[in-house]
């Protein structure tokens, strides 16, 4: 299913409500046959807002055995878009080797799904699509969003009408007031600003972006008012186009060259944000007023209120995750980006120019399959600073990439971590001394030879500000020398052997000088007491990520900004939590923990609690428990500010949870996924008031049921902010043989045959835990029969 993107605005529904219900007539109460449903409108008009709509609404998610969306845009990687779709139906990617079309045409065979193709440009696009969707006669529907009518003939085709002007202003008072009401006196006015707009939600949002830097009387609108009509561009109707050149225009100064920077990125593209603000940062975009990070973030925010910038995914504390930008913006951004910030995107699957007709300062390159960079499209010595490479799809080929080292001798940014490079370039990269911006993912030699990589490698950048390093096969140390301004290292990949750690510790603690810069020091190999000396080096630090070992755990609680802690351990030894890691050395400003591969006990959890009062996020990975297959949480086990607690594979059979509202009186978000021995959780979270979305994910049938009491139970109370969503067990599985196809034991895990024995051995306790889920399935039925009147 997919996330739930809309932003607070976005949940009072506005326009389009007769359109939606007819779309979702013919989703639920169609015909047996396979039909699709084409929507369709001018750019802006809110194509697909409205089918985002309709995929989210329960009843219609409840329907469908299988849900998927992709976004096609003009430019697609077919393979990369069906294994996208394959990924979201079966729960994990498609091996390269098989062919995708084949194995998701099989796995959707027999089911009644509903996929969703946004942003489709072309008939031969849905042509080359439409093969491999099959036809199952049991209510399958396919919707497509398009500016064309004409990408597919039969159809049940839902055209989208301009707004009106009632509309238009109850959309720009949403955007402004966020439904919170307004002053009587901004209606005569705010009706005529809505009415220029043209009737397209596009440009009503990018007014009300630049509204909302005006104050909000009469006066000041009608001035704005004015304004607009005494520019002969505005005076009738406002074009979508101008209303982003006059948002651009009203940006400050420092937020324009962030907001050209998105033509960069690839349509339609969901954009990390911690990425976007790190490359904004080495561009030098950010003024710096204080910590820098805060700064980029408040930029960010800025764009997003002037409606340019569309949030996709947030945090659960409201932090952007991840965001979007509307096609015209892009195409806006495309166009300037090349007079304003000097950025050049070359689209690898066009036909190039063999020079380019000028010579930018930032180069972006957008490959799809297997093309290769052209060494040959810029000369030698030239002022770019930039470098970018993204990959859409896939299968990502590998490059020596020496040669942009030696040709780009000014660079300050590279960043080629969506391809594979050799070694190699790490010892010509050295001599990159102007570099602010390193990602690579690096992937042995030529001659399949890898070693570990010495800390003097990268010795003479001096200048970074962020260091980005992926390998399955370098050993990289796990800090590198001189970098003093260094504010975000990662490195990950290969874990380091015990050589490689005593060696690089024995390399860098004493020549490594205190950084009060280092942020983000993300590692895959083990923290032992051995770094304590240099984490000391690093008081600062808000971001920390390493493994555990057999040797004992550092001693952290000098690290006084410490937000953010994620730990792992081995899966063959699974370290015990209290004995390794002396919880009560944490600092009390930790935030966020995530835990991966460790054993762990109640006491544990207690300390936890206890220890780490401003504790905010708790994710529990592959932990074991130390009293065997239970969980128990008593009532002195009080998280006082948890907002999201998330169990993953965790092979516990009774969560006991004595009183929820006291042990998590703040918690907003419950995920549990693949949890598949859990059947018993003992009490309800109806009392937690906070909480907001409850899920789980291919788990036992038991943790459904719970799910539904605790919404059945949240809404008997009054609590309509409880959403819950269940998402089904994948039906389909990689790796087996034709003559095992069905035998379910092919994917049982180590933790679930112990669950099973576990289970088994219990019978007096299986019958008392089926008893009881009997009692509540009954309890639940009477609800149901009596709300509905039977």
């Amino acid at each position: 299913m997919m996330p739930n993107i809309s932003s607070p605005d976005n949940d009072i529904v506005v326009g389009f409500k007769k359109e939606e219900e007819t779309i979702i007539e013919h989703l639920i109460h169609g015909s047996d046959e396979r039909e699709v449903i084409l929507i369709t409108g001018m750019s802006g008009l809110g194509k697909t807002t409205l089918a985002k709509r309709v995929y989210e609404k329960k009843n219609v998610a409840d329907f469908f055995d299988k849900c998927a969306w992709c976004t096609v845009s003009q430019e697609y990687d077919y393979k990369d878009l069906l294994n996208k779709i394959y990924s979201q139906v079966c729960g994990s990617e498609i091996k390269m080797s098989s062919s995708v079309s084949a194995e998701l045409r099989k796995s959707l065979m027999g089911m009644r799904y509903l996929v969703v193709l946004d942003d489709i440009w072309s008939l031969e696009a849905w042509e080359e699509l439409n093969r491999v969707f099959p036809s199952c006669d049991n209510g399958s529907r396919i919707v497509l969003t398009s500016r064309q009518e004409s990408v597919v003939s039969d159809a049940k085709h839902i055209h989208l009408p301009f707004f009106t002007t009632d509309e238009s202003w109850e959309l720009l008072q949403v955007k402004l007031f966020k439904g919170k009401g307004y002053p009587e006196e901004l209606e005569n006015v705010g009706r005529k600003i809505s009415k220029k707009c043209g009737g397209l939600p596009l440009t009503i949002g990018l007014m009300a972006g630049l509204l909302e830097k005006v104050e909000k009387s009469e006066q000041m609108w009608s001035g704005f008012l004015f304004t607009l009509n005494s520019d002969d561009k505005f005076r009738d109707v406002i074009q979508s186009k101008d209303a982003i050149e006059l948002s651009y225009k009203y940006l400050s100064d420092h937020l324009k060259p962030c907001l050209l920077y998105f033509a960069a990125f690839h349509e339609d593209e969901k954009i990390d944000v911690s990425k976007l603000m790190e490359l904004w940062i080495c561009e030098g975009f950010i003024i710096e007023k204080g910590r820098v990070e805060d700064e980029a973030e408040e930029y960010l925010n800025h764009l997003v209120c002037s409606n340019l910038i569309m949030v996709s995914e947030k945090k659960y504390d409201g932090h952007i995750l991840s965001c979007t930008v509307h096609d015209l913006v892009r195409d806006f951004c495309l166009t300037e980006a090349r007079e304003n910030i000097s950025l050049e995107v070359i689209n690898m699957k066009k036909k190039l120019d063999p020079t380019l007709n000028f010579t930018p300062h930032r180069i972006c390159f957008h490959l799809r399959g297997r093309h290769n960079l052209p060494s040959e499209l810029v000369p030698w010595n030239s002022s770019i600073r930039t470098v970018l490479v993204f990959q859409n799809g896939y299968a990502s080929p590998f490059y020596k990439g020496s040669w942009i080292a030696k040709k780009f001798e000014h660079l300050t940014i590279l960043d080629l971590e969506a391809i594979r490079v050799y070694q190699s370039i790490l010892f010509e990269g050295n001599s990159l001394i102007h570099l602010r911006y390193l990602a690579l993912k690096v992937d042995g030699d030529e001659d399949d030879v890898a070693d570990d990589v010495s800390p003097l490698s990268l010795g003479n950048l001096k200048c970074l500000i962020t260091l980005k390093l992926r390998s399955h096969k370098v050993h990289f140390p796990i800090f590198f020398l001189n970098m003093s301004r260094l504010r975000h290292l990662n490195i990950s990949g290969a874990s380091c052997d015990k050589s490689c750690v005593k060696k690089s510790i024995a390399d860098m603690i004493e020549a490594i000088p205190c950084s009060e810069e280092l942020q983000t020091w993300v590692s895959s190999c083990p923290l032992t007491a051995m770094h304590e000396p240099l984490l000391r080096k690093l008081p600062n630090l808000k971001t920390l990520q390493g493994g555990l070992s057999t040797y004992p755990f550092p001693e952290i609680d000098f690290l006084h900004d410490l937000e953010k802690l994620n730990l792992f351990g081995s899966f063959e030894s699974h370290p015990h939590l209290l004995n390794d890691l002396k919880l009560s050395k944490f600092p009390s400003s930790l935030k966020e923990m995530w835990l991966n591969g460790i054993t762990l006990s109640v006491s544990a959890i207690s300390t936890i609690a206890q220890q780490l009062p401003n504790l905010e996020s708790l994710i529990l990975l592959h932990c074991k428990f130390e009293e065997g297959l239970e969980w128990n949480v008593d009532e002195e086990t009080q998280f006082k500010k948890l907002k999201r607690l998330q169990l993953i594979f965790l092979d516990i059979v009774i969560w006991n949870i004595s009183i929820p509202a006291e042990s998590f009186p703040c918690l907003e978000q419950l995920a549990l996924g693949y949890c598949r021995n859990l059947v018993v959780i003992t009490s309800t979270f109806e009392d937690v008031l906070t909480l907001k979305l409850i899920t789980a994910k291919d788990c036992n049938p038991f943790v459904d049921v719970w799910v539904k009491q605790n919404e059945e139970c949240a809404r008997e109370m009054g609590i309509e902010q409880l959403n819950v969503e269940i998402l089904e067990p994948s039906e389909c599985y990689n790796n087996f043989d034709s003559k095992s196809e069905h035998d379910e034991s092919n994917f049982v895990t180590k933790e679930e045959k112990i669950g099973e024995r576990w289970w088994r051995k219990r019978p007096r306790v299986r019958m008392r835990i089926l008893d009881g889920m009997r009692a509540k399935l009954k309890s639940m039925e009477k609800r149901m029969r009596k709300r509905s009147g039977v």
